[in-house]
């Protein structure tokens, strides 16, 4: 079941919920690049499929994002996850930027925080 960008309530529930759609595959991004199991990957082999943000519940400047990232000529699907704003590590950013989103182009909102008890999943 895929989710709209940012409609999650945790990182945790995120991450949870994309493995179990198929994003398992162990990326590591480093200054270096992107790698799978020591070798060296091609950033531009990979579409962002979603992306989802998160504030820090007791301090709004602890934010996060996971990116959900596939590449089909690999057979690849695994995910990102990093510091978002201002503590954010700008090569993750460097990287993602000129990826394609494939359908969330030009459809990026801002996240609104979801009320407690909310169910956002629906």
């Amino acid at each position: 079941m895929n989710h709209l960008d940012n409609q999650y309530l945790t990182l945790s529930n995120a991450v949870d919920d994309l493995r179990k759609q198929g994003y398992a595959d162990e990326l590591t991004l480093t200054e270096d690049g992107l790698f799978n199991n020591a070798a060296q990957l091609d950033p531009g082999e990979f579409a962002i499929d979603s992306f989802h943000r998160f504030e820090g519940p007791s301090d709004p400047a602890d934010m996060s994002i996971v990116y959900a990232i596939s590449s089909e000529n690999l057979g690849l699907k695994g995910l990102l996850v990093g510091d978002y704003g201002s503590n954010a590590q700008d090569f993750i950013h460097r990287m993602v930027q000129p990826l394609p989103a494939h359908e969330h182009e030009g459809n990026v909102r801002p996240v609104q925080p979801a009320p407690a008890g909310t169910n956002v999943k629906g």
